[in-house]
């Protein structure tokens, strides 16, 4: 018998079967809207101008492969902390360097464990890998209503839901562009939930995965700031998979805020303790490239516009979609898309609709109804939005 026969079969991650899926669709005429990832007008996910131009120089200049220590580049973590908090650096804070935003949360949430936290809140709906993570951390589940029956923001119900949860408790809080909603909070939102938060004991985790794609760079962070403001503290997950178009080159940072010197610098020895056991060293070079666009005025006003142009893209692509759904349905239901925010919104539609629309129509998109409005284009709209409708 095999020494590995007691294992079973995990069924696969929902959105890498539909990605493998309409890879395999022989069809001509097929739609991507599921894996999430910025896509242009052709249909590619390009490397940022600023990136190519960083990236020669490193490999030009770069003279070793030695380990760069549990917190990685450290120029890099200067380099994202003064991005989130700009001349308001807070005087009490520690960074790492971490393999992407996932890793950055993996630290979170065992921060969160060794704080003694039995379980971590989260928005339901939202990205499907932040519970897993939780889980295999060893945190239980909890979750706070998120939207209402017509996609807005259910604030009611989301601080009743908070009122909840005990001394403690975690309570993940997704920064600008919500995954898979595209609904943000308001700033006052924010700051509610940082006096609750430090009104209740709770310890906040905030996951920044789409820093300056909702209204700009300052503009995302203006409500974890005032949230900060508020409850005192905050454990942050950063990803650069994104915002710097970094996706496999794993350049994430975890960060921790705090009111005092010597908290800070306990969670800075337990998040090395994390990194050691799991990762042991973070990966360089994504983290280097980030750390010279930061630090070059002119490779940073570059990347920021091309930020800017990718940001206003997809507003544009948001108002096509909306328009076209609004004209295809007959209703003014979705106009609500042209208010989101990011790559992602969540349409009606279920796995029951999502299966048809791949078999029949070659439309491809996960069963939970997210879209991602970055995978389309101009030429798109049209054929998708006729799709579309037939199962709204």
């Amino acid at each position: 018998m095999s020494a590995f026969a007691h294992l079973s079969e995990l069924p696969p991650d929902p959105l890498l079967g539909v990605l493998a899926a309409y890879r395999a669709d022989p069809r001509t005429e097929k739609f991507d809207l599921g894996v999430g990832v910025y896509k242009n007008d052709a249909g590619e996910t390009p490397i940022f101008r600023a990136v190519k131009k960083a990236e020669a120089r490193l490999i030009a200049a770069q003279t070793t492969k030695v380990y760069e220590g549990p917190r990685g580049n450290l120029d890099f973590c200067a380099g994202i902390e003064r991005l989130l908090f700009g001349k308001a650096l807070p005087a009490h804070i520690t960074s790492f360097t971490t393999p992407g935003g996932c890793g950055a949360l993996f630290l979170g949430a065992g921060i969160l464990k060794r704080l003694g936290s039995p379980r971590l809140w989260m928005s339901s709906p939202t990205w499907p890998n932040h519970p897993n993570v939780a889980r295999f951390i060893g945190l239980d589940i909890a979750e706070y209503p998120y939207i209402d029956a017509n996609g807005a923001l259910d604030r009611s119900a989301l601080f009743a839901a908070l009122e909840n949860a005990a001394p403690g408790d975690g309570v993940l809080i997704q920064g600008a562009c919500h995954n898979p909603t595209g609904v943000d909070l308001a700033e006052s939102d924010w700051r509610a939930l940082g006096a609750l938060v430090q009104r209740k004991g709770l310890i906040a985790l905030i996951d920044m995965a789409y820093q300056g794609f909702a209204h700009g760079l300052e503009a995302d962070m203006s409500g974890p700031r005032a949230f900060i403001a508020e409850a005192g503290h905050a454990l942050i997950a950063y990803s650069c998979s994104k915002n710097f178009g970094l996706y496999r080159d794993r350049a994430g940072c975890f960060l921790a805020v705090g009111e005092d010197a010597k908290s800070i610098a306990a969670v800075a020895s337990h998040a090395a303790a994390l990194a050691r056991v799991s990762y042991s060293m973070p990966p360089a070079h994504g983290a280097a490239i980030v750390a010279e666009i930061l630090g070059d005025a002119a490779l940073r006003a570059d990347w920021e516009s091309e930020l800017d142009a990718m940001r206003q893209r997809m507003i544009d692509l948001r108002r096509q979609l909306s328009d076209a759904l609004v004209k295809e349905t007959g209703s003014n239901a979705l106009s609500r898309l042209v208010n989101e925010n990011g790559m992602f919104s969540l349409l009606p539609i279920d796995a029951g609709k999502a299966r048809v629309l791949a078999e029949r129509d070659g439309l491809y998109m996960p069963g939970s109804g997210r879209i991602n409005v970055a995978g389309l284009n101009e030429a798109m709209m049209a054929p998708v939005a006729k799709r579309l409708a037939s199962v709204l």
